[in-house]
């Protein structure tokens, strides 16, 4: 089948795999070459897990475990004071090194998989996240 394009001059794509969103079927187009596939659909995007929770002055108040197929953890301070993480398997402490400061109203992203530790600079303070 040619599909009019300006790679390939409107040839048959060679080498290209096409996958059907809503079935995940494989459709494979050559011109009679070997060649690696060019083009693969990634893997849909995982349901996210919910790892809300209430940050305290303690460290250890809030913890998100390591996960080894953790992709992301995107989340948003929703209290009235700063919050802080460590994303480095240690303690989070406001204003020390490998502690993250994120202010009131901030959204985050981080991207590890070791443990994440949350502190409140007073308080209580609330965070949405998700994992994936």
């Amino acid at each position: 089948m040619a599909v009019p394009n300006r790679y390939n001059g409107g040839g048959p794509l060679a080498g290209v795999v096409l996958v059907d969103a809503a079935t995940g079927d494989a459709y494979t187009a050559s011109a009679g070459t070997a060649a690696a596939p060019a083009v693969v659909q990634t893997a849909p995007l995982p349901t996210g897990t919910n790892r809300s929770g209430t940050a305290t002055t303690t460290s250890g108040g809030l913890t998100v475990a390591a996960n080894t197929a953790r992709r992301f953890l995107v989340g948003q301070n929703i209290s009235a004071v700063n919050i802080g993480f460590n994303e480095f398997n240690g303690t989070a402490a406001i204003g020390t090194a490998g502690t993250y400061t994120v202010a009131p109203g901030v959204g985050f992203s981080i991207s590890t998989q070791n443990a994440v530790t949350f502190i409140a600079a007073s308080g209580t303070a609330a965070i949405t996240m998700t994992e994936g």
